[in-house]
């Protein structure tokens, strides 16, 4: 179970987030497929934009699939320069190497595939590529382009062809 006080949980001084709450519960069950994830976190206010991110450089490396769902809820409120720039910043992400410790190659049995190694990253860009702003999608390819993890690399040369 996450436990997260203070800013981590959105314990601000305005009270807890209901958002941040829904997105611990969501992050707990591990369900990928819980309905509200595509149902209760559009338009997200920038305050919590804010805490979305913070909760993202608070979880550990090797927590792909956390990490990943929060890029995608992220992706689904694209719209000031934070939200852009928190893409280019995730895109551009030194690689993680084995999912026991992003910072060092494990054995071939621990390391996890390059998909999985590679999951935020490739949220990013699948949620850019979704936005209608050309100029910032335009961007976090670019950013993306020099990713040392090369199903990142692929799926930019991918996105670009389109």
């Amino acid at each position: 179970m996450l436990l997260f006080c203070a800013a981590a949980a959105g314990c601000w001084k305005s009270g807890p987030d209901p958002k941040l709450r829904l997105l611990d519960d969501i992050l707990v069950s591990r369900n990928d497929n819980d309905p509200r994830l595509d149902r209760d976190f559009q338009g997200l206010s920038a305050e919590t934009k804010q805490r979305f991110r913070l909760r993202y450089r608070q979880l550990a490396p090797e927590r792909r699939n956390e990490r990943g769902t929060i890029v995608y809820l992220l992706g689904l409120n694209l719209g000031s320069a934070a939200d852009w720039d928190f893409l280019r910043e995730v895109v551009s992400e030194p690689p993680c190497l084995s999912l026991a410790d992003c910072s060092r190659p494990g054995a071939a049995s621990e390391m996890g595939d390059e998909v999985t190694l590679a999951y935020p990253a490739l949220v990013a860009l699948r949620q850019a590529r979704r936005a209608e702003n050309a100029a910032e999608k335009a961007r976090v390819l670019h950013a993306a382009k020099g990713s040392r993890m090369p199903a990142v690399r692929r799926l930019v040369e991918r996105l670009e062809r389109e």
